[in-house]
């Protein structure tokens, strides 16, 4: 497909798992996409040459599937998970021609959810954060600072969790559990012995961990009560990050969106989620995604593009 030569924007939603690029016209019409690896934690090893291939190839794909070229881009909106400035400066390399925001993605994916509105957002990823923002620009943000640090309730603590209730089951220090059994079979393991080198020393999130979030998710099928209680615990601190939110901007009828992989893949926590909300935040209501994270980017992109058009 080639298009017309024209001005577009590019709109990047750059996360801990992957990375996604939209090349969309002034008026927000999407035209191409392009994937790339993961885009953050920056400080670790190999972190500045990641974000670099993920912004290069997710960018490049979406501008060759068009048929265009860097020039052609008067607009680009970086909504990146674990928000570094050095994001902006790559996009300016790529795109020198172009004007380069860099927002955290928690801005973004509340754009896209709310279709622009005000509201608040909980994304449950790879890590964990609630952001809201009212008609006037005032905003405020609760968690979302790393897995070292928080991010409670995300994909990545609750199989933090459910490794650490595999490991308390197999020393004997803690109760018998689903988990270890559905982790043992979907790494090969026999024993807790096995999960250690799928742990450390690898890509985060390490294999054990994406395993140990699905064993949670099986266990509470099994109505393992365990699972069961970790998945709880990981509501209730969505619920909180949303409340806190919420109230400091003074939207406790919300609306609140729910987003993020943790909802997908663990099934069960959506529901708990909505559950701790109606005691957090009784009168808010809690309404489904209008659109992806990548989109709001876009919207975002376009509207500030809108003027050069």
């Amino acid at each position: 497909m080639v298009l017309s030569q024209g001005k577009f924007v590019i709109a990047v939603d750059g996360g801990q798992s992957s990375t996604l690029a939209l090349l969309a016209a002034l008026d927000g019409t999407i035209l191409a996409s392009g994937r790339g690896g993961p885009s953050n934690h920056y400080h670790e090893p190999g972190g500045p040459q990641r974000l670099e291939s993920a912004l290069r190839d997710s960018t490049g794909e979406a501008l060759k599937y068009a048929g265009q070229s860097a020039e052609t881009i008067a607009q680009v909106c970086l909504g990146m998970s674990g928000i570094h400035p050095q994001a902006a400066v790559i996009g300016q390399t790529l795109f020198p021609g172009a004007n380069v925001q860099l927002l955290h993605d928690a801005v973004t994916a509340l754009a896209g959810a709310s279709i622009g509105k005000p509201g608040v957002i909980v994304i449950a990823g790879t890590g964990a954060v609630a952001y809201g923002r009212l008609a006037s620009g005032a905003e405020a943000r609760s968690s979302g600072w790393g897995y070292l640090v928080g991010d409670e309730g995300s994909a990545v603590w609750i199989g933090q969790e459910g490794l650490r209730a595999a490991s308390y089951d197999h020393d004997g220090r803690g109760s018998p559990t689903a988990i270890s059994r559905h982790l043992f079979l979907d790494l090969g393991a026999t024993d807790f012995n096995d999960v250690l080198p799928l742990l450390y020393g690898k890509p985060h999130p390490s294999p054990a961990i994406l395993a140990a979030t699905r064993a949670v998710a099986r266990a509470f099928a099994d109505s393992d009560g365990i699972a069961v209680n970790i998945v709880q615990r990981g509501a209730r601190a969505l619920a909180d990050m949303a409340a806190t939110v919420a109230r400091e901007l003074s939207l406790d009828s919300g609306p609140v969106y729910l987003a993020g992989g943790a909802f997908e893949n663990v099934r069960p926590l959506e529901k708990a989620v909505r559950l701790e909300l109606l005691g957090a935040l009784p009168r808010a209501a809690v309404e489904p995604v209008g659109e992806e994270p990548a989109m709001g980017a876009a919207r975002l992109a376009a509207a500030l593009a809108w003027p050069a058009a």
